[in-house]
């Protein structure tokens, strides 16, 4: 091939980099990064980890079908490795030292291929323990220690959520670098790289989000029922996963009619793509509801439930909701950047990581970001408050050991859960106008974040190490 022909291939595939340079860069950053997480962060740390990590063995043990069935046990046991108790879990405190003993010493040990019945609620979905169990699979196929499977677990973990965001960031017409920052998050990462099912949640949002905006304000002309099949088919999956996170399902009404031919091409499609919603709807309530009433607080000497209460009591929701967000507005901006179990802060990003995000997102306009009109702010409002309010009004409704009946200020809400409607915020807050002549914009906005992932990298390392 002569010089001519590399430098044309040359330039191809730098043309073909430049054209999606946002999820490109995106994708180089989050692997990097998410691997090292994945490899420095002690196992079992993260929020719920050990729990996590249960319910990833119980699935890789063929029970594929939670909610619908529990297919090789019967309902409050797991299956977990006979030798689970030698793997001696524990939250490590911060600066201690402990995480390098700790990693060794499971290093040192593998899982015993015999199995053993453990009393432990059911896992809520299998399917978002998927990743897991294959990446727990592979270690017990191939006899690799404790710390090599859950090593594998989080990597496979990582892998889709790199995949579902990096398709959400591609496929966008607006707010591609927002959304490339905020899946860049050391928490969105962090939870990336671990055994937790936010990986795939928030890796589905993004892209539900994605395809809305691809939809209402993308060069595409006509869609039909298949394209709005596809949102809800990755809505209802969100559904089996946490159902409060319905609520985004309100971004659908972003589409404009228009692009469906006439009003009853419009709700031919609309009603059809209810029919999968219904049923994986159907099966995510029926779950919920039961495990909900089964951990709801209860007072007096009927019974009476948080629900109940709230339902007697009207307005001492919207009591709670506005002293809820003035005790504990500051601890969720905290906790939105310190990894861990809440114990391994990352110094001075709990401070810029915030204002750096809002820099970015009030900047980030492209030609297309001019279709968005002020009734759809006002709708990408009333989402981002409604997925909010049923993130706090679920887990004050539902979580019965942090939350008593009647409780003035909800508990056990933290920053991470609000990770996956933080895209929505931006498109609610964008105004026309406002142009962005910075040059070389996403090289510079991702270049940042990489430092200050950087920065999240060395914290991680001192906590645990």
């Amino acid at each position: 091939m002569n010089l001519l022909g590399v430098k044309t291939m040359a330039e191809e595939s730098k043309i073909r980099f430049t054209r999606h340079k946002e999820a490109n860069l995106f994708l180089i950053l989050a692997l990097c990064f998410g691997i090292t997480m994945a490899c420095i962060n002690p196992p079992f740390q993260e929020c719920d980890g050990w729990i996590h990590y249960l319910w990833a063995w119980d699935v890789s043990y063929g029970n594929l079908a939670r909610p619908v069935a529990s297919l090789n046990h019967e309902d409050g046991v797991i299956l977990v490795p006979k030798n689970v108790d030698q793997f001696e879990y524990r939250i490590l405190e911060a600066d201690k030292g402990e995480g390098r003993k700790y990693i060794d010493y499971l290093k040192s040990i593998k899982p015993y291929s015999q199995q053993a019945k453990m009393k432990l609620s059911n896992v809520p979905s299998s399917l978002f323990y998927y990743p897991q169990a294959f990446g727990l699979f592979l270690g017990r196929l191939f006899d690799l220690s404790v710390y090599t499977g859950v090593l594998l677990s989080r990597l496979c973990n990582l892998l889709l959520f790199l995949a579902l965001t990096y398709s959400a960031v591609r496929i966008t017409p607006i707010f591609k670098n927002i959304m490339a920052v905020i899946g860049l998050l050391p928490m969105t990462l962090y939870q990336a790289a671990s055994d937790s099912p936010d990986a795939m949640l928030n890796g589905l949002c993004f892209l539900f989000i994605a395809m809305c905006f691809s939809y209402a304000y993308g060069e595409r002309e006509r869609l039909g029922w298949k394209d709005v099949i596809k949102l809800s088919l990755i809505l209802s999956m969100v559904f089996l996963c946490k159902y409060v996170y319905v609520c985004l399902g309100l971004l659908v009404f972003l589409i404009p009619m228009k692009k469906f031919g006439g009003r009853k091409e419009y709700w031919k499609s609309f009603v059809i793509a209810l029919l999968p919603l219904a049923v994986f709807g159907g099966i995510a309530l029926f779950s919920a509801a039961s495990t909900v009433s089964g951990s709801q607080a209860s007072m007096g000497a009927e019974g009476m439930t948080q629900f109940q209460y709230l339902s007697q009591h009207p307005k001492f929701i919207i009591q709670m909701l506005i002293t809820t967000f003035l005790n504990k507005f500051n601890d969720w901006m905290t906790w939105l950047n310190t990894l861990g179990n809440l114990n391994y802060q990352l110094g001075v990003l709990i401070y810029l990581m915030p204002m750096y995000m809002i820099f970015v997102g009030c900047l980030d306009r492209v030609q297309a970001c001019e279709k968005i009109r002020t009734k759809d702010r006002w709708l990408c409002f009333i989402t981002f408050m409604a997925t909010c309010l049923g993130v706090v009004m679920g887990i004050y409704i539902g979580d019965g050991s942090i939350n008593k009946v009647g409780e003035l200020v909800a508990q056990g809400i933290q920053g991470r859960y609000f990770i996956a409607a933080i895209p929505v915020f931006f498109a609610a807050i964008s105004q026309k106008g406002i142009q962005n002549r910075v040059k070389y914009f996403t090289e510079k906005t991702l270049g940042i974040m990489g430092i200050m992932l950087l920065y999240a990298i060395y914290s991680l390392y001192g906590h645990c190490m």
